[in-house]
């Protein structure tokens, strides 16, 4: 698995981490899942990963909440119940739940078309 393709999803509930999973190997993204924020922190693909989907219960059980992301700035995707403008810092994309149709998709691929334009 080539690290740079990779989609990390971290979400606590292992029903939606499945979906999300499905979601994106079917059209054929590399995928990574966590449990935890803290275990991202420990995979040698986080650095490199393309982009991040984060599930907002996973940022309410971690100790250190959105600080492990920080790094991953304009890479992030934050799936939220309900829009909140202090749900994220800056360079995060929010999606609300239940996530319709492609958006997810959509937004996954517009991340990957901005980091392969800067990388040019």
């Amino acid at each position: 698995m080539h690290a740079a393709n990779t989609i990390l999803v971290v979400a606590p509930d292992p029903g939606l981490r499945r979906s999300l999973e499905f979601a994106l190997e079917v059209e054929g993204f590399p995928v990574e899942s966590h449990e935890s924020l803290s275990t991202i922190e420990a995979s040698p693909e986080a650095n490199a990963a393309a982009c991040i989907i984060v599930d907002e219960s996973a940022i309410r059980l971690s100790p250190a909440g959105r600080q492990p992301l920080a790094r991953f700035a304009g890479r992030v995707i934050l799936l939220v119940e309900e829009v909140d403008p202090t749900a994220g810092p800056d360079g995060f994309a929010v999606l609300t739940k239940p996530v319709e149709g492609n958006d997810l998709i959509d937004l996954v691929q517009t991340i990957l078309a901005r980091r392969l334009s800067l990388t040019k």
